[in-house]
């Protein structure tokens, strides 16, 4: 019999973790979660801070209207990641589940509007134009390699 087999029958119960499960709090606004790294203030524990770290979302002054309008889809499809984390330890939280509603119809907006003014950025946003001239608009506008925005 090994070192290994003797300890493993003799050790005892070092520690156990113990992690509390998170509570709904009243999100940040989507700039401010998307700059925190966070939708939930009561998640936002500063371990080590950074400051003067240059922030597009925070300071939108001299941006083309496209680069505003990214930033918005961005800062909405990061909240409903973050929330998505939540709701999958949550699944029966109506704040969760309604606010979880509301940024999906608002992201979908955002992507058509966008989609309408410049490209397609996702599979849900290909179907271009007004309903009179409906079409797949998946090659509009410059792919990667040529400065577009995927």
């Amino acid at each position: 019999m090994g070192f290994l087999d003797n300890c493993c029958n003799t050790c005892e119960t070092l520690a156990m973790a113990s992690v509390p499960q998170q509570e709904w709090c009243e999100p940040y606004d989507l700039e401010t979660a998307l700059s925190n790294g966070t939708i939930f203030p009561c998640l936002n524990l500063e371990f080590y801070k950074a400051e003067n770290i240059p922030c597009s979302i925070c300071n939108p002054e001299g941006q083309s209207e496209q680069a505003k309008q990214l930033n918005q889809i961005n800062a909405v499809s990061f909240a409903i990641n973050d929330l998505t984390l939540y709701l999958d330890t949550h699944p029966d939280c109506k704040n969760g589940l309604a606010l979880f509603k509301e940024l999906t119809e608002k992201r979908l907006g955002l992507l058509a509007d966008y989609a309408k003014e410049y490209n397609p950025l996702t599979q849900s946003s290909m179907i271009t134009g007004t309903p009179d001239t409906e079409k797949y608009g998946w090659a509009e506008g410059p792919v990667p390699w040529e400065g577009g925005h995927v």
